[in-house]
């Protein structure tokens, strides 16, 4: 999946929820993350299960967001 169809992902993640207060903690959640991003520690076992992740998805062992959110409901 490209970065521009993870872009238009999101947006139509964003754009289907109804809940304002929800996207409201998301927005939050989203600036912390970006603001606090040197400042946050993994653990080894964290770290190694970011490293996996890369792995997966430069062998394109991906799904798309819309198949993870269909699969959490």
């Amino acid at each position: 999946m490209s970065l521009n169809e993870y872009k238009e992902s999101i947006k139509n993640l964003v754009d289907s929820i109804n809940d304002e207060t929800l996207l409201k903690h998301w927005k939050h959640q989203i600036e912390w993350d970006i603001e606090n991003s040197d400042a946050i520690e993994l653990s080894a076992e964290e770290w190694s299960l970011v490293q996996e992740g890369i792995a997966d998805y430069k062998k394109g062992d991906v799904i798309t967001l819309e198949d993870f959110i269909s699969k959490r409901k």
